[in-house]
């Protein structure tokens, strides 16, 4: 089987994202995969374009009678069967309903035409001594984002900076670190000082920054950036 029709390879690649290609279609398109690279490619597209759709589903909690009546539903469907099994797990069927539900913002995306969420230019973890502490993405041209994984231990005198490290070069000061949570940076020239940037680097400082420009304190993370191609692509 070949799959040559570009417009054909984006829907069947959206699709399989999604989990809608069933049966043998879903088959034969994941034979494909395995010997087709750009098709491999299309399908990390959709990925970086989907996976974002659900940090805009915020969570609901439903109803306690809403789970109850599924409960009663699903065990007069299954007089006589185990009680341990995994159909019995409330938090399957739980899990199970916010994975459509992120299905269905999803399709609506795609039946709305809206334009994708673009695949971020560039991504690094940094760690320290037990682990990742933090997430850096550049979501486009001018903008960093960086989350934490784990909070800071704030300090009243202390301040963490964040710091891109070029291969040759010194180290730019991208700023100063929120201690929990994500912190958004726009700083001016901010593509230029990340251009030939090889590892971003948080060090601790004092309150405000480092006095000087340069780093100062001891480093607590760090961890090289990796670059994404990035594909231009119209509304889905």
């Amino acid at each position: 089987m070949k799959l040559t029709h570009p417009e054909l390879r984006t829907r069947l690649a959206g699709e399989y994202v999604l989990g809608t290609l069933h049966g043998g279609a879903r088959r034969r398109f994941e034979e494909l995969l395995r010997s087709d690279y750009s098709l491999r490619t299309e399908v990390t597209h959709w990925e970086a374009r989907l996976t974002p759709l659900a940090e805009r589903v915020k969570p609901v909690t439903p109803p306690d009678h809403v789970w109850t009546r599924i409960e009663a539903r699903l065990n007069g469907q299954r007089q006589g069967a185990t009680k341990s099994g995994w159909l019995n797990s409330l938090a399957l069927w739980r899990g199970l309903s916010v994975a459509a539900s992120v299905m269905l913002v999803a399709m609506l995306a795609l039946k709305a035409n809206i334009t994708p969420v673009e695949a971020p230019k560039m991504l690094a973890v940094l760690e320290e001594a037990d682990g990742a502490r933090m997430v850096i993405e550049q979501p486009r041209a001018g903008l960093l984002k960086a989350r934490l994984v784990r909070d800071w231990q704030s300090s009243p005198d202390k301040s963490h900076e964040l710091w891109v490290i070029p291969a040759n070069g010194a180290p730019r000061s991208l700023g100063v670190m929120n201690d929990s949570g994500e912190t958004t940076i726009t700083l001016a020239g901010l593509d230029t000082k990340l251009a030939d940037g090889a590892v971003f680097a948080v060090t601790l400082e004092p309150k405000g920054g480092s006095p000087s420009g340069n780093p100062t304190g001891q480093i607590v993370c760090k961890g090289s950036i990796a670059r994404l191609p990035v594909k231009s692509a119209g509304p889905i």
